[in-house]
């Protein structure tokens, strides 16, 4: 089974295997970018908008989003509309 079929089963609410190593591989891009967004310095905002624009499936204009940020696949599945701010409590 191909990585795409795969990726389209767990979309669909299909039974599929987590496992996968092209999946993990994939997962672990994002938790990395995620790791790294979670370190930046928070006077480093051109970074952070160029992780989260990395990070998040959307992400619009005049977002702001306070590290740390925590999300399953590190936010790949987000999407996020413009003037958004999120912050941590």
């Amino acid at each position: 089974m191909s990585n795409t079929d795969i990726y389209q089963k767990m979309h669909s609410g299909d039974l599929y295997e987590p496992g996968d190593q092209e999946l993990l591989e994939m997962q672990f891009r994002c938790l990395d970018l995620m790791y790294e967004y979670n370190h930046t310095r928070p006077t480093d905002f051109s970074r952070q908008q160029e992780l989260l624009k990395q990070m998040l499936a959307e992400i619009g204009e005049g977002c702001y989003v306070t590290p740390p940020f925590y999300a399953n696949w590190g936010g790949h599945h987000v999407h996020f509309g413009k003037g958004i701010y999120c912050n941590s409590a």
